[in-house]
């Protein structure tokens, strides 16, 4: 929330919003790779050391801020560097969800893990839109830092995974080929796969490249009003959470994952047309919701259709495809530079609306998948 509101100040356009945004998320191209890593090392050393480069880039944000040096390259090249270790850290975390528990508490592991993450998006962007008035961007920046300490000062203390490594005589070359075989014959992986890719370029831009122009130049909100809608998205994403927690294994993925992926561009699409502060919140909050349960449930499908050996490298290829996700942000700041964020908007989710209706139509199985 900080960075997106950061850029609108510095450069006062949606392009740059949308290219800081992609910068972010450009490392997930070589989360492929970091799957092969996340198969042959300790799973939790390799967070540890995600977090404290994290924690290294927010200190550097904030130096650089406080002391009047920060310019556009800086954000954008530190977060080039930011997105590297998340590259990292989305396939080690993901695989070590699956480490920590049995099969059967598969579904309510991730869920769990969704409800730690979401706490955090409700929670930090409505924090972040009441401290920018108050203490300005160094105290935001300032309190990101404290977080990632944390964050290394619990992973230090975490014991009782079941992963250990195995001696690997191939070179990381062909274990990243096996993964990708692997993924293209298992046919349940790679329809996974392709949705998600797709949502992440049609759908989940409007989290990075549209919330902040809606909350500027359509509904006049402000970073307090930004803060709020992002943080409603969080919301959403939070009780779906919760609801898969009290499931438990629930039955039907399948159906949960086509319902979710129609649900979710569906309700981008009535937000693209809102004019109403209000309305947009209760829009949005229905977008992280059913934006909570398709990647939820897609996970979980990816997992327990992963033999274990395979799994980092198969998170990796589930973290790799969030790649469409820059692509699409650095498309969405361009159309809603020229044509205007609601059009923009709108067209990034009726495509994602007619995509998704011609697979479920084209792939009756996906509905079957369990």
């Amino acid at each position: 929330m900080v960075i997106g509101w950061l850029t609108l100040e510095l450069t006062d356009s949606p392009l740059m919003v949308g290219i800081v945004a992609a910068s972010k998320m450009a490392g997930y191209i070589a989360a492929p790779f970091m799957g092969v890593v996340a198969d042959r090392m300790d799973r939790r050393l390799l967070l540890i050391a995600a977090a404290g480069v994290n924690l290294a880039v927010s200190v550097t944000m904030l130096l650089l801020f406080v002391s009047g040096w920060l310019v556009l390259w800086h954000v954008i090249a530190l977060a080039l560097v930011s997105s590297l270790t998340w590259a990292m850290d989305n396939p080690a975390r993901q695989a070590l969800v699956a480490d920590l528990v049995d099969k059967e508490d598969l579904t309510n592991a991730i869920a769990l893990n969704s409800v730690a993450v979401e706490i955090t998006v409700v929670v930090g962007p409505a924090l972040g839109g009441l401290l920018i008035p108050v203490l300005g961007m160094g105290g935001a920046y300032g309190l990101i830092a404290g977080f990632f300490l944390m964050d290394v000062v619990v992973l230090l203390r975490m014991q009782g995974a079941k992963h250990t490594t195995q001696p690997v005589h191939e070179s990381p070359g062909k274990s990243l080929l096996g993964g990708l075989r692997y993924a293209w014959g298992n046919q349940a992986v790679f329809m996974l796969l392709l949705i998600a890719f797709l949502l992440n370029l049609l759908a989940a831009p409007y989290r990075y490249s549209f919330l902040p122009l809606f909350a500027r130049y359509v509904l006049d909100a402000g970073p307090a009003g930004y803060g709020m809608l992002t943080a409603m998205a969080g919301f959403g994403a939070l009780v779906a959470g919760l609801w898969f927690v009290s499931l438990g294994n629930v039955g039907g993925k399948g159906k949960l994952v086509v319902w979710s992926s129609l649900a979710w561009p569906a309700s981008l699409l009535l937000f693209a047309v809102s004019t109403s502060y209000y309305l947009s919140l209760a829009l949005v909050f229905l977008a992280g919701l059913t934006q909570a349960i398709a990647w939820t449930v897609i996970a979980t499908l990816i997992l327990s259709n992963t033999t274990p050996p395979m799994r980092g490298r198969v998170m990796g290829l589930r973290t790799g495809v969030v790649i469409a996700l820059p692509l699409g942000n650095v498309l969405a700041g361009a159309v809603a530079e020229r044509f205007g964020a609601p059009l923009a908007q709108g067209a990034y989710a009726a495509s994602a609306l007619f995509i998704m209706l011609a697979m479920v139509l084209l792939v009756p199985r996906l509905r079957k998948l369990e």
